[in-house]
This record gives C-alpha cells, sequence and structure tokens, in this order.
C-alpha cells in the first residue's frame, strides 16, 4: 500500500542529504592538491584538523538522510504502472553501494585528520590523502552514474515523474560518468582533485537529487497522469 507521508519524507530526507553535502564541501574547499610534497599537506590539515574532522562526521547524517530517501524513491518508483523490470531496486543498490563508498571515504578523511604532523610524514599518511581524492573525485562516481540512470530510465519508461526530471537524471548520469575518466588526467582542471570532476559529476547529480525531493514532496498521491504532466 502507499505511504504518502513516508515517501514525501523520503523528498525532504534527500534536500536534508544535499543540505549536508553542501556544508562539509564547503567545509573542506578548497583541498590541497595530491602533489603537494608530505611536509607541505601535514601543516595544512594541522591547520585545519576540526574542520576536516567535522566535515567526515557530517557522512553519518547525510548516509542516514540518503539512504531514507532511496528507500523512499525505490517505493515511489514501483508506484508506477505496467511490469517492472527491477530499475527502482537496481538504483537502490547502486546508491547503498555510493553510502558505502561515502563512508570508506569519510573514514580515510578521520585518518587524515586525526593524526599529527609528525605521524603524517612518518607512517605514509600523505598516500592515505591521496585515496581519499581519487576515491572523491575519481571512480567514486561510478555507482553515482549507475544511480542516476537506473532511477532516470525508470522514471522515462513508466513516465511516472515529468519527462524533464528524467532526462535531466540522463544528462546528470552521463556527466558523472564523465567525471569518473578523471582517472586519466593531470591538468589542475579534470585531475581527481580538479574542479572539473564536481562541475561535472557532482553539481548536476545535486540539482536533479534537489528537483526529485521536490516533486516527490509536491506531487506524490496525485494520479500517474498528474505526475507526467506536473512542470
Amino acid at each position: 500500500m502507499e505511504n504518502v507521508s513516508a515517501e514525501r519524507s523520503a523528498g525532504w530526507s534527500v534536500l536534508c542529504y544535499v543540505l549536508l553535502l553542501i556544508v562539509a564541501s564547503l567545509m573542506t574547499s578548497p583541498m590541497p592538491s595530491v602533489n603537494q610534497g608530505p611536509a607541505d599537506l601535514a601543516a595544512l590539515v594541522d591547520a585545519h584538523r576540526t574542520v576536516i574532522l567535522l566535515s567526515a562526521w557530517l557522512a553519518f547524517p547525510a548516509s542516514a538522510f540518503f539512504l531514507w530517501f532511496l528507500v523512499g524513491l525505490r517505493g515511489y518508483l514501483k508506484q508506477a504502472p505496467g511490469r517492472q523490470e527491477g530499475l527502482p531496486t537496481f538504483a537502490l543498490i547502486a546508491g547503498v553501494v555510493m553510502v558505502a563508498g561515502s563512508l570508506f571515504a569519510a573514514s580515510l578523511e578521520t585518518v587524515i585528520g586525526y593524526a599529527t604532523p609528525e605521524a603524517f610524514q612518518s607512517n605514509g599518511i600523505a598516500g592515505i590523502y591521496s585515496a581519499y581524492m581519487f576515491i572523491q573525485g575519481g571512480l567514486g562516481y561510478a555507482p553515482v552514474a549507475i544511480f542516476l540512470f537506473a532511477a532516470a530510465h525508470s522514471m522515462r519508461r513508466h513516465a511516472f515523474a515529468p519527462a524533464w526530471l528524467a532526462w535531466f537524471g540522463y544528462a546528470a548520469a552521463a556527466g558523472a560518468g564523465i567525471a569518473t575518466l578523471s582517472i586519466f588526467f593531470t591538468d589542475p582542471f579534470m585531475s581527481p582533485n580538479g574542479f572539473g570532476p564536481g562541475l561535472f559529476g557532482a553539481l548536476p547529480s545535486a540539482v536533479w537529487l534537489i528537483a526529485t525531493g521536490v516533486v516527490m514532496i509536491r506531487t506524490h498521491g496525485i494520479s500517474v497522469g498528474a505526475a507526467a504532466e506536473a512542470p
């Protein structure tokens, strides 16, 4: 049976998730380049230790909000008429992988922030920092692309959401796919710790999540045809 209240709350949940991501990103931006020496990295981390640790901790409530959104989105998509081909579950699984990767990256971030400058240099934590940056800006976007494509494809096939939302989901999935290619670049723009992956991957994804949350809040409980025609 349809649970309108729960699925609307999932829409609000994803808005909270995006807000926490923005806060965490602003707290740690811009992150130092992986090309900096261990001594310079250690000094920068030491100067921003509390902020780095708080940013990492925010992955905990953010994950809770996103998981609830995933559950609500799966229920929302499964309300569509016609034969279900498993796309809502596919999106759910990809979203769970996203959360797992996020928590793993946050764990690496706590190692970076917790270590003293002496330990940072002597225990090879500069390598952990590089791993953190590559997860954040490299193949970490792979499950994002899969999640966005699965959700958008389900929306388009069953016309259970505004058509523009499905097509924008495709575009955001393509952007996240482009962001995974950052592992092949070393220039300041498109490398994993450059501005490019965020521009192609994070920004369109965040906009799509916000739009989806708003649609779930505003249109749930309306007939399928009305939902498809909603602006």
